[in-house]
């Protein structure tokens, strides 16, 4: 991480320490927010002087659009990440997940980096206890608009609609308090009661229509678990989504493995199902993870390889090398590695995405 600080600037970091290209030099929202989970999840963050922790939470905080006659007013935008992403980008919003996208390929993906991004810098500051400058309040404020929106998403591909209806969850129940016109606690119910309709009592996962393939099933659980998990509602069915885990494990790029292992960790907070089978699949990710670790550059988003792509924007050239999105990503699972396996890290913390 020292490696990646931009001198003098507390919070601003690269994606990579050689290989980064112009976009990923000057872009910082979501590199600032990676680095503060890295932080926090390895106690790292309280240790920091005052002064830096606030810098830090004011870097995130200044990149909240504030003029009201913005299209994009409350939201977080980074102008040099969306400047670097291609009018019709060959990947979607996340790295290796062209197949599963197929069909919406042309989307918005500026407008759905805002939303991921501003998603990401809300929950990143409530990690911490802090709060954007002013309330986001682009999200459905009333019963009708929620479930339309939510009906919306195409649950053929779980993982895109998971991501989607967690990022409503965090807005609902971290911004909807402040802002009047909001009755929180009816959003939560009728997204919960909307999640419960979704539940697949075979699978223990999330969709509409013919089941997608494994890697889909977990990894869009995943997302609606991070959803659950802000709404403060149970797992519909923990056993079940257990077994379609172990079913097989996680293929090696790195949201492949913290999504296996988050989902499995959840569903542990409500059973002890398999738990010993959880935990021999765990110590084979755990040697997984150590073929991510670059020497003395943390770990790659790929076994030799840094993230290429992020929300469209290639920011780096993808070399043997650690990259901050990886890494954040992967520390998250070691953490929950720990956990899993009751191993004694005091001092770690599991971030709440």
């Amino acid at each position: 991480m020292e490696q990646l600080q931009v001198p003098s600037q507390p919070g601003r970091f690269l994606p990579c320490s050689t290989g980064y290209t112009k976009a990923g030099e000057n872009a910082a929202l979501g590199f600032s927010c990676f680095a503060l989970k890295i932080y926090y999840t390895l106690g790292l963050w309280d240790k920091l002087p005052e002064s830096d922790k606030t810098e830090w939470l004011d870097l995130i905080r200044s990149y909240q659009i504030l003029d009201p006659t913005s299209k994009d007013h409350s939201s977080f935008v980074d102008p040099q990440l969306l400047a670097g992403i291609e009018p019709h980008p060959k990947l979607g919003i996340r790295v290796g997940m062209r197949s599963w996208l197929k069909g919406v390929v042309k989307r918005d993906w500026p407008s759905e980096a805002v939303k991921a991004e501003t998603k990401q810098a809300i929950a990143t500051l409530a990690q911490v206890g802090a709060t954007p400058i002013q309330p986001y309040y682009q999200f459905p404020h009333s019963r009708s608009a929620l479930l339309k929106r939510l009906k919306k998403f195409k649950w053929q591909l779980p993982w895109l609609a998971g991501g989607q209806t967690a990022g409503i969850a965090v807005f609902i129940q971290s911004q909807g308090p402040l802002l009047e016109s909001v009755d929180e606690k009816r959003l939560i119910r009728e997204a919960s009661l909307f999640l419960d309709d979704m539940a697949d009592p075979t699978s223990g996962t999330y969709f509409r229509g013919k089941p997608p393939n494994h890697g889909q099933l977990v990894n869009g659980a995943m997302k609606v678990l991070n959803a659950l998990d802000w709404l403060n509602a149970p797992i519909h069915y923990p056993e079940q989504l257990i077994d379609t885990c172990l079913i097989q494990g996680p293929s090696s790029d790195g949201c492949h493995v913290v999504d296996w292992v988050y989902v499995v960790h959840r569903c542990l907070l409500q059973t002890k199902h398999r738990l010993t089978e959880i935990q021999e699949q765990c110590l084979e990710i755990a040697k997984m993870i150590k073929n991510h670790q670059n020497s003395g550059m943390g770990f790659s988003y790929k076994q030799g390889k840094a993230q290429t792509n992020y929300y469209g924007a290639k920011i780096t050239k993808g070399l043997d090398e650690g990259d901050i999105h990886g890494t954040c990503l992967l520390v998250w699972a070691i953490s929950i590695l720990v956990d899993i396996l009751e191993i004694d890290e005091p001092n770690w913390n599991i971030i709440r995405p």
